[in-house]
């Protein structure tokens, strides 16, 4: 048997309710199909596939994005690293930036952020290995007047990024393909980076949901795992108009390159 949330979550899924609606209805009988697509469905989760998979569904941020194993299920750390970012350029007006610089969202997972000159003029967003796209799809519904670019090295993910963009309404986004900053060393207009890299060491034991059904390219950052973050840090800091940059990583790679200090 499944656990009762994932039970739920398949069941209002098959059947086109709200969970809650479930709560309410729990002696209603499935349809020989309904039964049938459940059945696939609870087998498919035994093999330890994603649920968000199987459904081809997460919410993030208020919104309800594609997902397949083009490019990782969004998590809520990521969920953290949209509202900081949201925050720190809010905060750029304040006479006195009380802006934590670092702030722990999940075990060991931190948001670092760190500003590289004047974030006043800031009227671009890069967002490097968009992958689903859900941090430059959400940063481009919640900042209208904002331009987004978005980044990654998987023309797979872009793909679905550019899905997601297209269901959401955020047809904004412009989508370059390419390593890190490369495909915005030609970018001539001051810019915010904002990035959930690869940051797992190589070698860590994952769940099965994860290291045998989303793309390793996502998840691994090198024998340290923070190789992938120091690039595009590196390349952001030689970068003449990027203005600051915003991202996820572990509590243990920040270092002198992943600065948490203004």
């Amino acid at each position: 048997n499944l656990p009762k949330n994932e039970t739920e979550i398949l069941l209002s899924w098959i059947l086109g309710t709200p969970r809650e609606w479930l709560l309410a209805h729990d002696d209603e009988e499935l349809t020989p199909e309904h039964y049938a697509r459940f059945a696939d469905a609870v087998a498919r989760r035994r093999k330890h596939e994603p649920i968000q998979h199987i459904t081809g569904r997460q919410e993030f941020y208020g919104r309800t994005f594609k997902t397949d194993a083009r490019a990782l299920v969004p998590r809520g750390s990521t969920e953290d690293l949209v509202r900081i970012a949201l925050e720190f350029l809010k905060d750029v007006s304040s006479p006195q930036r009380r802006f934590p610089t670092c702030e722990e969202v999940d075990t060991d997972i931190v948001i670092t952020t760190h500003t590289l000159g004047d974030l006043k003029d800031v009227r671009t967003i890069v967002d490097v290995g968009t992958g689903s796209g859900a941090i430059a799809v959400t940063l481009a519904l919640e900042l209208p007047n904002m331009r987004v670019i978005a980044t990654d090295v998987s023309a797979d993910a872009l793909a679905l990024a550019k899905e997601n963009a297209k269901n959401l309404g955020a047809s904004r986004i412009e989508f370059r393909a390419g390593d890190c900053l490369d495909p915005v060393l030609d970018l001539t207009e001051p810019f915010l980076l904002v990035s959930n890299p690869p940051y797992i060491p190589a070698g860590n034991v994952l769940m099965k949901d994860v290291v045998d059904f989303e793309p390793h390219v996502a998840l691994f950052g090198g024998k340290e795992g923070g190789e992938i973050a120091r690039k595009i840090v590196e390349q952001a800091k030689a970068h003449p108009f990027c203005r600051g940059y915003v991202i996820e990583c572990m509590t243990k790679q920040l270092d002198g390159t992943l600065e948490t200090r203004n």
